[in-house]
């Protein structure tokens, strides 16, 4: 490693913001290689249940491993000043997407285009079939990074469930966080059909060769792809390729009833838009031709200026201080001394100036691709010893490694494997292997796959029994609209209204208009959304509406007139009085019914759901005992199950190579197949 980038020479460097926050590398104290740590903006993190929903989220991906994504390793609090929250991660060698796609003289052709979207549309599908609620929830060119070798790593995948908490409009996400959101009537989801509409910008602004403007997305994006025309390997302009112009279609949802589901549906679907001849080769040549480093009179050496810069002035603290930023002392918290020394380097670093200079954009590329291969060659290796113990012991002598738990509140049983361990915080020895952690706290019990590696510590942090205070929602629709709406006594606006962050339990709305005066009584339940829709006009105090309810093992949509009126995840639906027509929908599943209801002033009328069917084939290496939904089914292959339609948990079971689990989601039309090697671990 070069003397200017040793670790105890070497703050944080800044390499990226946006607006998430802001991207630092800082060297791993024992000199193994370099981490990426996302500094979220405070005015992000201040939001209530942000971090909560973040550490789940990063808990619950926590044995999510594969080639295309940098893997996330935890959840921190800087040491102060600041105590910014922070996301560490491995650092991913080469240059980010968005970098690319900025200005430049030669724009990336559709060779280049199509190589990087089969990537990214590949990786996204490997994410969506780790479990059915698994998404990244921020995919953009700003959260992808193209490697010297012309591979897409996604990075930053944990903070979907973070950025929901947050609750702007889809204009905001979009001109705040470049962060693009499919319309609702309701809060913005970030689920996997989500992350196929951030996979279509994507692949939008690889077609284009540039990075969509703010005022394309939503409201323009239709118009973005109508105009949009392949660019050859000559720079010329060539008509799109209908398919891949269908394609980009149904990832944009411009049309919701025909867009995909999820990355499975959709890399299947570009494989048969696409002809399969040698434009992936082609596409390799013109990435690196767009990336490679040009000669040049004198290339700018960033990242060495940058290390070069700070080494001048290793003892110098951000603020006055008599602790120096590289000692361990100084970071004011108590943890291996690596990720203390690595967290205290972020937190007391100032910003070089080199690092925030912008130079001119071929030899920003150049010095970016070349220093970050010199730097980040021992990456992987760093990754290992980031949290691997300074000495371990022989593979062949140890066998054991330690797990600790710890939860919000405290004090929460554990069990590993179903036998009782302790209550958290909980510090444990276990056998290599996969393990069963579960925590019972007031609420639902939580349970999460740990895999435990010979002479290695891990970590778990859960929060537990704070869903049950989440706040609920109403929305309020009147015939004729421009009601002036109250709630529990305060003015919140005119219908039509969502009315957000309302305590779970009754509350009295008042409707006042030209026709009168209107009181209801609504009851709203904790994380999900009550409907209210009043027709005007009806002497106070009369019954003009009526409630429906809908039970059912998975959420249900209920549409009528095409919009979207409730969930049932609400115990009951206000409507008018009198006969609807309802479609009620869950296109995950590919469920889709209609119903004619008459509803009765003042009663509730309960829609019944005849729950269907579908079909799962199972199958394991060398071979496995199946249990769907703890019912054993029989031994691997096994095929055409037949099971409700929903997510299933299927426990595959080997004397010698142990138990694993898996979560799969049985759709309508599709058989489900869940293949898995047993000789790998999970």
């Amino acid at each position: 490693m070069d003397p200017a980038l040793a670790p105890s020479q070497s703050p944080a460097l800044v390499v990226f913001r946006d607006g998430l926050g802001e991207r630092r590398h800082v060297s791993d104290p024992t000199g193994a290689g370099v981490c990426e740590i996302l500094c979220v903006r405070d005015e992000l993190s201040a939001v209530p249940s942000f971090e909560f929903a973040l550490r789940e989220r990063v808990s619950r991906l926590s044995g999510f491993r594969h080639a295309s994504y940098a893997r996330v390793q935890s959840v921190d609090r800087l040491s102060q000043p600041g105590a910014a929250l922070a996301v560490v991660a491995d650092a991913a060698q080469g240059v980010r997407l968005s970098s690319l796609l900025a200005p430049r003289p030669t724009p990336l052709d559709i060779n280049a285009a199509l190589h990087l979207i089969r990537q990214l549309v590949s990786a996204v599908a490997i994410l969506h079939e780790t479990a059915a609620d698994a998404s990244h929830g921020a995919i953009g060119p700003e959260r992808l990074v193209v490697t010297p070798n012309t591979r897409v790593i996604v990075v930053e995948y944990t903070l979907g469930a973070a950025l929901e908490r947050l609750r702007y409009t889809p204009e905001r996400y979009w001109k705040e966080l470049r962060v693009a959101v499919p319309p609702s009537a309701g809060p913005a989801r970030f689920d996997q059909r989500t992350d196929m509409m951030q996979v279509g910008v994507v692949a939008l602004s690889l077609v284009l060769g540039r990075l969509l403007r703010d005022d394309e997305y939503p409201a323009k994006i239709s118009e973005a792809l109508a105009s949009a025309w392949a660019i050859s390997a000559g720079g010329g302009l060539a008509p799109l390729p209908s398919g891949l112009r269908a394609w980009l279609a149904r990832a944009l949802q411009l049309d919701a009833r025909h867009s995909f589901a999820n990355a499975v549906d959709a890399s299947a679907e570009l494989d048969d838009a696409l002809s399969l001849e040698d434009e992936i080769g082609a596409g390799e040549w013109a990435v690196l031709e767009a990336v490679a480093p040009k000669p040049e009179p004198k290339p700018e050496p960033v990242l060495r200026d940058v290390a070069a810069s700070t080494a001048a002035k290793p003892q110098a603290p951000a603020a006055p201080s008599s602790s120096s930023p590289s000692s361990p002392s100084s970071s004011g918290v108590t943890m291996p001394h690596s990720r203390a020394a690595i967290l205290s380097a972020v937190s007391h670093s100032p910003v070089p100036p080199a690092a925030l200079r912008t130079p001119p954009h071929r030899a920003r590329l150049a010095a970016v691709v070349a220093g970050l291969i010199a730097v980040c060659t021992a990456g992987a290796a760093a990754a290992w010893r980031y949290v691997a113990p300074s000495s371990p012991a022989p593979a062949h002598v140890v066998s054991t490694g330690t797990l600790t738990v710890d939860s919000e509140p405290k004090g929460t049983p554990v069990l590993v494997d179903g036998d009782t361990r302790g209550v958290t915080p909980l510090s444990m020895t276990l056998a290599v292997g996969p393990h069963r952690v579960e925590l019972r706290g007031a609420g639902e019990a939580r349970t999460i796959p740990v895999t435990i590696t010979a002479g290695t510590q891990a970590s778990q942090y859960i929060e537990l029994g704070r869903e049950t205070t989440r706040s609920g929602q109403l929305q309020i629709r009147t015939e004729p609209s421009g009601a002036q709406v109250s709630v529990d006594g305060a003015p919140r606006g005119r219908s039509p209204l969502l009315v957000e962050g309302l305590t779970p339990g009754e509350h009295m709305v008042v409707l006042e208009s030209d026709f009168g005066t209107v009181k209801h009584a609504v009851t709203v339940s904790a994380a999900s959304t009550a409907s209210l829709v009043v027709p005007l006009g009806a002497a106070e105090g009369a019954p003009v509406s009526g409630w429906i309810s809908i039970a059912a093992p998975a959420e249900l949509q209920v549409f009528e007139n095409k919009r979207l009126i409730g969930t049932s995840q609400s115990d009951r639906i206000m409507v008018s009085a009198g006969r609807h027509d309802f479609e009620i929908v869950n296109e995950a599943l590919g469920y889709r019914a209609s119903r004619t209801v008459q509803v009765a002033a003042g009663k509730v009328s309960a829609i019944k759901i005849d729950w269907p069917k579908g079909t799962i084939a199972v199958n394991a290496l060398p071979w496995a005992e199946v249990w769907i939904d703890g019912e054993k089914v029989g031994e691997t292959p096994i095929g055409n199950v037949s099971v409700p339609i929903g997510t299933h948990e299927i426990v595959f079971r080997h004397p010698d190579l142990g138990e694993q689990h898996y979560a799969a989601t049985v759709a309508l039309n599709v058989p489900a197949r869940v293949s898995v090697d047993l000789r790998k671990k999970p």
